[in-house]
Parts: C-alpha cells; sequence; structure tokens
C-alpha cells in the first residue's frame, strides 16, 4: 500500500497506523466488538461468485539499488485475490509439488514459495494468466 513521499506520506502512513490500532483495540473491548459484530461479515462470509470472478488484483513495486539501478515489479492477474486468486495459485502449487518435483531448485529448510518453487511456480502461474515480471527501468 503506497503512502506517498515526505512529510504528506509519513502523515499517512501514521494514521493509517493509529487506525489499525484502534481497530484491533475496538475487537478487543467487549462493548465496541459487540457493536462490530452487527456491522462486520460474520466468520465463513465472504463475496459472492460474482464478486469473485470479476475481481483482479495488481500489485507494482518500483526499487533502486545502491548502484542507481532501477526497477520495477509487478505481479497481477485475475479474480478476487482473497478467494479465487488464491485457490489458483494454491492449486498450481499443488499440481506442481505432484508433477514438478523433479524440476525444482534444490533446497533444504525453512523456504519462501520463491525459493522453493522457483521459475517452476512463476511458468505455472503465467499459464494459469497471472503476470510475473521484472522491468529495468534504467
Amino acid at each position: 500500500m503506497g503512502m506517498g513521499r515526505g512529510p504528506v506520506g509519513a502523515v499517512i502512513a501514521g494514521a493509517t497506523a493509529l487506525g489499525i490500532r484502534l481497530f484491533g483495540a475496538a475487537l478487543a473491548l467487549p462493548f465496541t466488538r459487540k457493536l462490530l459484530d452487527r456491522v462486520l461479515p460474520s466468520p465463513g462470509a465472504g463475496p459472492s461468485e460474482a464478486a469473485r470472478r470479476s475481481g483482479w488484483f495488481h500489485s507494482q513495486v518500483t526499487a533502486s539499488t545502491e548502484s542507481g539501478r532501477r526497477y520495477r515489479a509487478v505481479a497481477a492477474g485475475p479474480g478476487d485475490p482473497g478467494y479465487a486468486a488464491t485457490a489458483v495459485m494454491a492449486g498450481e502449487v499443488a499440481l506442481l509439488l505432484a508433477l514438478d518435483g523433479d524440476r525444482l531448485p534444490p533446497a533444504a529448510g525453512s523456504l519462501t514459495p520463491a525459493t522453493a518453487f522457483g521459475d517452476v511456480l512463476v511458468e505455472r502461474l503465467r499459464a494459469a494468466g497471472h503476470t510475473y515480471e521484472v522491468i529495468s527501468l534504467t
């Protein structure tokens, strides 16, 4: 989530952090929790099938190296990111483990998905309609 640069970005980031803390505190207090239970979705409730299908995600990060090179990383895809897109990702990981285990990079220990599955997962997710790319800007 981008907050902007400079003093305005710092104020927005601080306000967002404060809002998250206040919401957490409201959930912890019995009186405010009862009020929030009336307006928040009930456990297990989620978006409709139409909303899951029409949803999408697009995340973009721009970074600079110490040498001054600039890059942009993009992750995007169809489907509600909390439900439909996540289900596609989990399904592709399951298929990868079942069918492509011999193509995985050698590794051991606690790993991130990128380290454990490497380009094999990226290929599968791209084939499923997702975008994962890093672009050199300079």
